[in-house]
């Protein structure tokens, strides 16, 4: 029997935030506020650390073989063993976003430490679809911020916001796609890397829905912060 842990996420600024992508917590955290409000993002934090301080507790007992977290699309286990120095350099990149507060990463971090593998989750021309679409959203969300204080932009520059709204349009109105078919691909890449006996944690977006396309042999436990509906109750 194969058994699956999945922990529901809420992402917040310390998971999101991106070198890479030029995205940084405070672009995330002006975005929060003005979901969410002050109060409700010191509501919604409280809420994720005491979930995940339960979950610390539980997987001090649980045994974890492999590690599966949306957004991963390399192998990390197969890179540990091939270039442990770059494997390192990742795990100190790791160490960077726990010292900034990501309960997640803490999870994920502390379960490696004590031999957890950490898998390909996601396919990664579907994991670039997504991080584009999420890199020009907040883009355009500047943009935005800077013309409410009265910014001024030239021809050229207005025509480039344009050419931008018009694109995030297209790739929102994907998204819902988009969506099945990177839960589609994380299901199937745990389905082909999760072996008898084993188990395994998915750590995942509360939006993610895997259950679906698992595979019948997978042992499957839900596991998700307080006052967020089951999946199978969100997508009915």
């Amino acid at each position: 029997m194969r058994k699956l842990f999945c922990v529901y996420d809420i992402h917040l600024s310390t998971d999101l935030e991106s070198k890479t992508l030029d995205i940084s917590a405070d672009d995330i955290k002006n975005i929060e506020k003005k979901a969410y409000g002050r109060e409700g993002i010191k509501k919604l934090e409280k809420v994720i650390n005491n979930f995940y301080d339960l979950l610390g507790k539980k997987f001090e007992k649980e045994k974890v073989d492999k590690i599966y977290q949306d957004g991963g699309a390399i192998d990390w286990a197969t890179v540990a063993k091939t270039k442990p120095e770059i494997y390192d350099q990742f795990l100190n990149d790791l160490e960077e976003k726990v010292s900034a507060g990501s309960r997640s990463y803490e999870l994920v971090l502390s379960l490696a430490k004590k031999g957890s593998e950490i898998k390909q989750t996601e396919d990664p021309k579907l994991v670039l679809e997504e991080a584009t679409f999420f890199q020009n959203y907040v883009k355009l969300i500047k943009v935005k911020e800077e013309l409410s204080k009265g910014k001024k932009y030239n021809p050229k520059e207005e025509e480039e916001i344009k050419e931008l709204a018009v694109k995030i349009a297209k790739q929102q109105s994907e998204q819902a796609e988009r969506g099945e078919k990177r839960d589609m691909a994380i299901a199937d890449n745990i389905n082909k890397s999760l072996k008898e006996e084993e188990t395994g944690l998915l750590i995942i977006g509360a939006m993610h829905n895997v259950k679906p396309y698992l595979a019948k042999g997978i042992e499957l436990e839900e596991l998700m912060p307080e006052g967020m509906k089951r999946i199978s109750e969100r997508c009915s």
